[in-house]
């Protein structure tokens, strides 16, 4: 969805359209969906995180005149807070892959996906938080440059140097750790 289509969307959800909201809902609920599982311990509180997300933004809608600015980097920062305050309130701990046993013997399908995934988790945890926000902003939820700056509030320049800077420490990690 383009920005002029989420704008006129917008405007319709805010006058009291609920179809309008749906489809805003509908076309950005895959990603912050996607992105709350990168951020939550399981896919329940994942579900959880997303839907507290959209309900802040509904909320947010209803109180406010108008919206500036985009709406995609409007709804990561949300999410981003909604997965943190659910975290702090869950207080689970996360199941480390070192405790899994190894290899299953069989090969369902969509394993091998995970299992890149469960890499990359493992690989991007190495990093500090902020480095593996915008890995994680950048590469799982494939955002342009200036939409993490948006979200992040950092300088688009900064936010190219960290992301280069944790690129080459990933490289680095991936080569010691042998993970191939």
């Amino acid at each position: 969805m383009n920005r002029i289509q989420t704008e006129l969307l917008l405007r319709k959800a805010q006058s009291g359209d609920t179809g309008a909201l749906d489809t805003l809902i509908t076309a950005y609920y895959p990603q912050i969906l996607n992105y709350c599982r990168w951020h939550t311990v399981d896919e329940q509180q994942a579900q959880d995180a997303a839907q507290e997300t959209f309900l802040k933004a509904v909320r947010w809608l209803d109180s406010c005149g108008g919206f500036q600015g985009s709406f995609r980097p409007f709804l990561y920062k949300i999410a981003k807070n909604s997965c943190i305050d659910l975290n702090r309130t869950m207080e689970r701990t996360e199941v480390s892959l070192e405790s899994l046993p190894g290899k299953p013997a069989y090969q369902e399908s969509g394993f091998a996906a995970a299992e890149e995934k469960a890499n990359l988790r493992a690989l991007t945890a190495q990093l500090e938080p902020e480095q593996r926000e915008l890995v994680l902003l950048r590469f799982a939820q494939q955002l342009k440059l200036r939409e993490i700056a948006q979200i992040t509030g950092l300088p688009l320049r900064t936010v190219q140097s960290r992301l280069r800077a944790a690129l080459k420490t990933l490289k680095m990690q991936w080569e010691k750790e042998d993970w191939r």
